[in-house]
This record gives structure tokens, C-alpha cells and sequence, in this order.
């Protein structure tokens, strides 16, 4: 317990000393491509919480982070990979449209409910046709995944533009969802919804599922070793293909969460970055449902300040995000973990069966998670 607690320790420590170093680097580069250093830095670090408004947009931005951050935990957690976030929001978006549309006058929570599952459904299943090409015919999923996203996009594209294009609008874009549709405000006039709160709750409820059932549990294991997996009689086909589908699920929902929550309406290409932002939350928070929360709060965070900073001082879009490159680059390498003793840079080598210390290759091939693909 000792030992554990002080590893805790250590990796808290690291985490800390990464950050510092993370906003160090943005300090730096403000410093050197900001005419007004000092407006730079005050609209990076303090323009989200400066008024009702830039908080509110703030929040609401983290929503789809959350619930597509968790979309790739759960994959990643299985030792999958799902590159096709991209296009897993922008269907669910559209299906979630379609939902509203046809039913404009119907029950706003009945109504609501089908349009998160048709969201959530929709991105399962070009989830799934992933999970499903890698269990039948070892496609890798992370290619077919990412292959898969890029055609979703375009056909999405040709849907908004043709068939369901608002004829009295100048834009790319559906018409807009019935005002009843619309997840009610928290912090008018920003776009904060409570959609935050449905995100909040879905990621408790999926640590419970990861921590507390069997599901979660086997799920965890195929993840560390597909091969132990295969042995403890564990179905590693199932758990290749239902988390690719949970993925695209939560994927889906984001997209549907973004229309009745911010957008109301489906415009071409305008959820575009949403998957591969959703890739950086889930490795800051390791994989963890509920440490997904504060970590999609803070790429929310470094989001509002970039735009604070392109409105209101002379540093380019290119400038800021070479800034949030180096954040996130550090943040996500963890890199100090290794500085303190018990960190990952030290670690004991396993007593062998003959009594003496196993060789680091010995060690490092019982103690690795199988290789991706192992099944």
C-alpha cells in the first residue's frame, strides 16, 4: 500500500511538473511572437473567464469533448483504435437532425431521447464495421476506422448539401431543429446547455461500468493481454468488436449532443475537429471516464483562450496552435513520471523461476500488454 501510494504520489508529482512546463513553453512563445506580450498573455489565460458569455461557450465546448473523449477511452481501453471519430460525429450529427425534423411538434423529451439514440446508433454502427473487419477478417481497425470516417464525411457533406440543404438559406446547411428541441440554457446568452450535465452523468456511469462490472472488467483484461484474455476463456472476438461499436456510439451521441445543445442545425464541416481533439482528452486522461471531465474542461480551456487570443492581440491562428502543439505534446508525454524514484523509469525486474532476477527482455515480455491485433 505503501508502495503504491507513494507511486501515486510520484505520477501526481510528474503531472504537475509537466503542466508547468507545458505553460512555460506557451509563456515563451507568447513572449516571443506577441507584439503585446503582456495582452497575449492575459487574453490566453484569462479571456474564458471573463464574462458570462466567454465562460458559458467555454463549458459548452467541453460537451462533445467529454462524450467523444469517452468514445476513445473505451477503445483504447480494449487496445483499439478508433481514428474515425471525425465522421462518427458529424453522421450522428445529421441523424440527430433527421430525428428532429421529422418530428417537430412531437413530445420535446420523447423526441430529444430518439434523436441521442439515433445519434448514438449511427455512430455505432460505422463504429462497429471497424470492430467487426478486425474480428472477421483481421483488418486493422486503425486504418478501415479512419478510411471508414473519411468517406462518412463525405457522404454526410453530399446529404447536407443536397437532400436535406435549407432551401431558404444562403449556407451549406440543414434547416434548424424546432425551438422545443433545444436542450434549455444554463448560462444564457452563452450556448451552455444541459447537455453538460447529460455528458457529466454518462461519463460517472461509464466508470461505474468500467470499475464495477463484468463487462468492464473483462473489457480491461483483452486490453492488457489479449493472449491471458484468450486463456482465462474470455470471448476476445466480442471485446474486439463491442468496444469499436461503444465508441462510435458515444462518438455519435457527441454529434447529436452538439445539435440540440449549441448548433441546432447541421452545417457542412462544422464539426470538423472534434474527433481528433477527443483523441488528446482521452490520453491526458489515460483512459479514465472519470478523469475525462476536467480533462475535456481544460482542452475547452486552451480553446477559448486561442480564440481570445486571435480576437483580441496580433498572434495568428498558426502561432496559437504551435502553442497548443507544445502544450500538448508535453501534457500527453508525461515525460516527468520518470524523475522520482518508483517512477516509470525504475522499475524492479521480476524473480524468475529459478530464484534470480529475470533479464529486462524477459521481463518486459511477461509483463507488456499484447501486442494491438492479439486476439
Amino acid at each position: 500500500m505503501a508502495e503504491s501510494g507513494r507511486m501515486r504520489e510520484n505520477r501526481l508529482a510528474g503531472l504537475a511538473i509537466t503542466f508547468a512546463a507545458s505553460f512555460a513553453a506557451a509563456v515563451l512563445l507568447l513572449f516571443l511572437f506577441a507584439d503585446s506580450f503582456g495582452q497575449a498573455l492575459r487574453l490566453f489565460f484569462l479571456s474564458p473567464f471573463g464574462n458570462v458569455y466567454y465562460f458559458g461557450n467555454m463549458l459548452a465546448a467541453s460537451v462533445p469533448l467529454m462524450l467523444a473523449g469517452l468514445g476513445v477511452s473505451f477503445a483504447f481501453a480494449s487496445r483499439n483504435f478508433n481514428l474515425g471519430g471525425e465522421g462518427q460525429v458529424y453522421a450522428g450529427a445529421l441523424a440527430a437532425v433527421a430525428v428532429c425534423l421529422a418530428f417537430p411538434d412531437g413530445p420535446p423529451i420523447a423526441v430529444q431521447t430518439l434523436a441521442a439514440l439515433a445519434g448514438a446508433a449511427t455512430g455505432a454502427l460505422i463504429g462497429a464495421v471497424s470492430g467487426f473487419l478486425k474480428k472477421s477478417l483481421g483488418v486493422d481497425e486503425l486504418i478501415s476506422s479512419f478510411l471508414i470516417s473519411a468517406a462518412v464525411v463525405l457522404f454526410v457533406d453530399y446529404l447536407i448539401t443536397g437532400q436535406f440543404q435549407d432551401p431558404s438559406s444562403n449556407f451549406q446547411t440543414t434547416r434548424p431543429i424546432a425551438a422545443a428541441l433545444r436542450f434549455p440554457r444554463l448560462l444564457p446568452p452563452s450556448s451552455l446547455s444541459t447537455g453538460l450535465i447529460l455528458a457529466v452523468a454518462i461519463s460517472l456511469a461509464a466508470k461505474l461500468l468500467l470499475d464495477r462490472t463484468r463487462f468492464g472488467y473483462e473489457l480491461r483484461v483483452y486490453g492488457q493481454s489479449g493472449e491471458f484474455a484468450r486463456y482465462a476463456g474470455i470471448d476476445t472476438g466480442f471485446y474486439t468488436l463491442v468496444p469499436m461499436g461503444l465508441s462510435g456510439a458515444l462518438h455519435g451521441l457527441a454529434g447529436a449532443a452538439m445539435i440540440m445543445g449549441s448548433y441546432f442545425k447541421a452545417m457542412k464541416g462544422f464539426s470538423s475537429g472534434v474527433g481528433w481533439s477527443a483523441i488528446a482528452v482521452a490520453l491526458i486522461a489515460r483512459n479514465n471516464p472519470f478523469a475525462v471531465i476536467p480533462s475535456a474542461l481544460f482542452f475547452a480551456y486552451l480553446e477559448a483562450g486561442a480564440k481570445g487570443v486571435m480576437v483580441g492581440s496580433n498572434v495568428t491562428s498558426e502561432i496559437v496552435a504551435v502553442v497548443q502543439s507544445v502544450i500538448f505534446f508535453l501534457i500527453t508525454a508525461r515525460f516527468a513520471t520518470s524523475w522520482f524514484p518508483g517512477g516509470r523509469g525504475k522499475k524492479a525486474r521480476p524473480v524468475g523461476k529459478n530464484g534470480g532476477k529475470q533479464s529486462d527482455g524477459a521481463a518486459a515480455a511477461g509483463s507488456a500488454p499484447a501486442e494491438r491485433g492479439e486476439e
